[in-house]
């Protein structure tokens, strides 16, 4: 049996738990593995403050996919900012609140982003909460899913094989434990306007495959609003980096579409893009 197996099973998600980050931080968790890659994601390489895309002293932040509060707690820790973090299933959501409760410019919104305002079914996964997914896009999920765990628990095995089985033996139905959840959904020009924002200092995404959804939903009248935009990308094949490119081309923006090879997820990116205007302002 593996040490991750032998201390704690990750699929114990019954109980939430806490636990203290490198950096000091106490945070509440579903498991331990995915706890640890956010933790170094975000906050050991800083994946999402590269090629030009930075961090101010004073402004504000859209955490759109929060998830259960690691990119808010980031920001949180390096500046004074105001972040409007949004997450929509009801379990994670939780989380992301008890995570922030004891930071007062953190505003939590259970509820995700998209074109149009709405509901939609989610399928969550207690065990890899992070890749949850809108139930339209569940079909071929199960392979990211599988790039999931074996990118979580990697480090815990020294034999490929012995990796493999063991995610195999977590892809089963019963310990995956698939449950569905019906989310409202929002878009960003609504909460620009509910929240009298009126400029927007970093948007990150990571929407798990409704990357294209949430741009939709920015208002033309909006995109001049927003100086930087930091987002995770899947399954993008050349067709949708052109879209992307024109996108961000088309709303003033120059950006950087970055393979992310440390995942080893075909067809998986970064993206970086700054609005010219606000660069050249500055």
């Amino acid at each position: 049996m593996s040490k991750a197996e032998h201390e704690r099973h990750p699929l114990q998600t019954d109980a939430i738990t806490k636990k203290r980050l490198h950096n000091g931080i106490e945070i509440y968790q579903n498991n331990e593995g995915e706890t640890e890659f956010l933790y170094n994601e975000i906050f050991h390489k800083e994946m999402y403050f590269k090629h030009g895309i930075t961090l101010p002293d004073h402004g504000t932040v859209l955490d759109v996919g929060a998830n259960i509060g690691m990119f808010s707690l980031y920001v949180s820790s390096k500046s004074d900012c105001r972040v409007y973090a949004f997450e929509p299933l009801p379990p994670t959501f939780k989380l992301l609140k008890m995570n922030t409760s004891s930071l007062p410019r953190v505003t939590t919104v259970n509820v995700g982003l998209s074109n149009e305002i709405k509901e939609a079914e989610f399928a969550y996964f207690p065990t890899m909460s992070t890749d949850s997914v809108q139930i339209k896009y569940r079909e071929n999920h199960d392979q990211d899913l599988r790039y999931g765990l074996i990118n979580h628990y990697e480090d815990n095995f020294a034999d490929r094989r012995m990796l493999n089985r063991f995610v195999d033996h977590l892809m089963s139905p019963k310990l995956l434990n698939e449950q569905i959840y019906r989310c409202k959904l929002t878009t960003i020009s609504e909460m620009i306007h509910f929240y009298d924002l009126n400029q927007i200092d970093l948007l990150k995404i990571d929407v798990e495959k409704s990357e294209f959804e949430v741009l939709e939903g920015i208002e033309p009248e909006d995109w001049g609003k927003i100086r930087q935009i930091v987002m995770e990308v899947h399954g993008l094949d050349g067709e949708q980096i052109s879209r992307l490119e024109n996108i961000f081309q088309t709303n003033g923006f120059y950006a950087v579409i970055d393979y992310y090879e440390d995942l080893n997820i075909p067809n998986y990116y970064n993206v970086y893009a700054l609005n010219q205007m606000h660069t050249s302002a500055g």
